[in-house]
């Protein structure tokens, strides 16, 4: 069986429990290299929170230009108190929109499914949460994330309303992923 040549793969672990799931994501990745049709270069770098220990900035540049080049990026968690206390630009969390907002991932997909053996281990009746097979969707790069806040209206409770603004295409991209 050929092998697949010069994939790259990076692997960014971050913070908390990222380094601990990215180190097993490592291990089944060296597994299919060594015993399947994959042969995936694999790189390991800093962000997040690690980042800031290490370089003072939540991502270097030499890590932003390395995720461009490769084939997938794996990225564990980012961010925790530790790093609470940043000014807003140095938080870990802004490597994770740096990459999201220029490797163009506009959406989160999160599946939801409930397996049968689960189904007593579950805090919902097991009427609700039988056959449960769903899948969430959640934009990453407009509105909440990157956009500009168009109001914040006092509401009651000392609770606030606030408008953001979202471009029709961002919308319709969103849209049309929703019900692909």
């Amino acid at each position: 069986m050929n092998k697949n040549k010069n994939r790259k793969l990076l692997l960014l672990p971050g913070d908390g429990i990222g380094p601990e799931v990215v180190g097993e994501v490592r291990k089944v990745i060296e597994w299919f290299n060594k015993n399947k049709s994959l042969d995936f270069k694999i790189e390991e770098e800093l962000i997040g929170g690690a980042s800031i220990d290490a370089h003072k900035i939540p991502i270097t540049d030499e890590v932003f230009y390395k995720s461009l080049e490769c084939d997938a990026v794996i990225l564990g968690a980012c961010g925790g108190p530790k790093w609470d206390n940043l000014e807003f630009s140095k938080k870990p969390e802004r490597a994770l929109l740096k990459l999201r907002k220029e490797l163009k991932l506009f959406a989160n997909l999160r599946p939801a499914i409930c397996f049968k053996q689960l189904v007593d281990s579950s805090t919902l009746k097991p009427e609700v949460v039988s056959g449960l097979d769903i899948m969430i969707v959640r934009e990453l790069t407009g509105g909440i994330y990157f956009g500009e806040p168009r109001g914040i209206q006092p509401i009651k409770n000392n609770e606030r309303k606030e408008r953001w603004h979202c471009r029709k295409g961002k919308l319709y991209t969103f849209v049309k992923l929703n019900f692909s």
